[in-house]
């Protein structure tokens, strides 16, 4: 199995990871002058638990990661919060489908042939 390709990703990455390290690329300290850099703030709409996680969520936020690393190379402060919304009506509907399909087909599922 040839796996030059993956080796060479594998080599790069350990070479960025090494001059972000040796950079302290995304450490962050406060300003000894006193100085107030500019300041970006992302946010992203965080994705409901009652679907699945699919590219539309990787696509938005990829720009925004990609926004918030552009302003922390600029020097901006960059606040880039991220988590998921698991609480109310959202995580209710989710296990209410997985208790209907559990139900429905059984666990594990058994769906039933279909023959075109």
């Amino acid at each position: 199995m040839a796996t030059a390709r993956r080796d060479t990703l594998l080599e790069l990455q350990a070479r960025a990871q090494a001059k972000w390290a040796d950079e302290k690329t995304f450490e962050v300290t406060a300003p000894r002058d006193g100085s107030k850099p500019p300041k970006f703030f992302g946010n992203f709409p965080y994705p409901y638990m009652n679907g699945m996680l699919h590219l539309g969520h990787a696509f938005s936020l990829s720009k925004l990661e990609f926004a918030s690393a552009y302003h922390r190379l600029n020097g901006d402060e960059v606040l880039f919060p991220f988590a998921f919304h698991c609480t109310g009506m959202p995580i209710k509907a989710s296990a209410d489908k997985i208790k209907n399909e559990i139900a429905k087909f059984g666990n594990p599922p058994q769906f039933p042939v279909i023959d075109e």
